[in-house]
């Protein structure tokens, strides 16, 4: 008994195999069109390159540090023994003639950073309304880190 064919059917080379390879390759087109909208596509600034070469002539940049940190600031006040002057202003152990020249120099050092962190070094028989003097200028100047140094008791 003989099969019946449809005429022109020969052979199984016709378009009715390639239809679930065409589904296929039509889906994986779908998955990568769906996957690419959802990315954010990088953007490169442009930029020009002169010629090939790697080395530059001159050298790279030293890595700057992050902050820079300086050493703390420390006002001492003592009772002057001699002078006109009842107290005796240091900053950072050089002498000064009087708080005005504390003043200018903090004032001077506050333009420049008030990060600074300063220490009030008191001796203890200087009167209090000289020390709240010191204390309210550096106040005023907006210095962000003012401590006061402490001795350890005998």
């Amino acid at each position: 008994m003989k099969i019946p064919s449809r005429p022109g059917r020969e052979n199984s080379l016709d378009g009715d195999t390639m239809t679930p390879m065409i589904d296929v390759v039509f889906l994986l087109l779908v998955f990568f069109i769906c996957a690419s909208v959802g990315s954010t596509a990088d953007k490169l600034l442009p930029a020009e390159l002169n010629g090939s070469s790697t080395s530059s002539l001159e050298p790279a940049p030293r890595p700057q540090p992050d902050k820079w940190e300086h050493p703390p600031v420390q006002i001492r006040i003592e009772v002057s023994q001699q002078g006109s002057n009842p107290i005796a202003v240091f900053l950072d152990d050089q002498p000064l003639p009087g708080i005005e020249a504390l003043s200018q120099r903090l004032t001077n050092l506050a333009v420049a950073d008030l990060s600074t962190r300063i220490i009030l070094n008191i001796d203890d028989e200087v009167e209090v309304q000289q020390f709240i003097l010191i204390y309210d200028l550096c106040q005023k100047l907006k210095f962000d880190n003012v401590s006061f140094a402490v001795r350890r008791p005998n």
